[in-house]
């Protein structure tokens, strides 16, 4: 009966330190699970671009293993749609302990289609090893650029030179062009117009001109030229976004550089 009462008590012992190292591996892992903030991640892209277009990107990866500065963090980028032929992401891949990077995305020589950024990134601690990977996409509208094209001619006698031309849609600046154009010829500016929430109904392109000099001006004596575009329904595949022939055929305007004569001194 002793033996068998010292053999109930061996048992009982191993049974409890059995639980105790479970419940010990059990806290363990709860620590390693729960010290860690959760890891976000951030892409700040386009949201529609042209086709073949090469636009700048930003990933930024927070929080995660790595958050306590003993780490690194990582991404890897592709492409997913239906027809990618020529496009890519550089660099598609990348580690850095600030966990953010910069990229080019080159769109796919096809469209319209909207395709999809895939980035899975990883935050990870040297010290622990630990490790938490996280998907994110991100969608981009593969469209035909609405052209606002413009013809520049310079009927003066002088070289026009370094001259600023404007591109406004809406109000709102849509690049700026530095060109030249010799006495007696002509320039054609072509300005991509993209962006996916051009409304049906009437919108205002303007193209303001400007050269150092203060010699260039259009034939009315203003250095602004506007033309209001109407956009219908049938001409929105997708977005809002007009078709090229469209936008050449409503936009294409011709502007005229005078050359204004000089002050004679007195």
């Amino acid at each position: 009966m002793k033996a068998f009462a010292v053999r109930a008590m061996t048992l009982a012992v191993m049974t409890l330190m059995v639980l105790a190292l479970c419940v010990v591996a059990f806290d363990r892992a709860s620590t390693n699970v729960t010290a860690y903030s959760p890891i976000t991640v951030s892409v700040e892209v386009a949201a529609a671009a042209e086709k073949s277009a090469i636009i700048p990107g930003k990933i930024t990866i927070v929080g995660g293993p790595a958050a306590d500065g003993s780490g690194n963090y990582s991404y890897k980028a592709e492409i997913i749609a239906d027809n990618k032929t020529g496009s890519s992401v550089s660099p598609s891949t990348g580690t850095s302990s600030s966990g953010k990077f910069g990229l080019n995305i080159t769109m796919p020589g096809y469209g319209p289609q909207t395709i999809t950024l895939k980035v899975n990134v990883t935050s990870k601690n040297s010290a622990t090893g630990d490790s938490v990977s996280k998907i994110h996409e991100v969608e981009i509208k593969v469209v035909d650029p609405i052209i606002l094209s413009v013809t520049v001619h310079n009927t003066g006698v002088v070289d026009a030179k370094n001259v600023t031309a404007r591109f406004y849609a809406d109000g709102i600046l849509l690049n700026t062009q530095i060109f030249n154009v010799s006495a007696g010829s002509s320039k054609v500016l072509r300005q991509n117009w993209t962006w996916v929430n051009v409304a049906n109904g009437e919108h205002v392109v303007s193209v303001i001109i400007d050269d150092p000099k203060g010699i260039v001006e259009f034939s009315d004596g203003n250095n602004v030229y506007s033309m209001t575009v109407y956009i219908g329904e049938q001409s929105n595949p997708i977005g809002g976004v007009l078709t090229i022939g469209v936008i050449i055929m409503s936009v294409l305007v011709g502007l005229t550089m005078l050359t204004k004569p000089t002050r004679k001194k007195k």
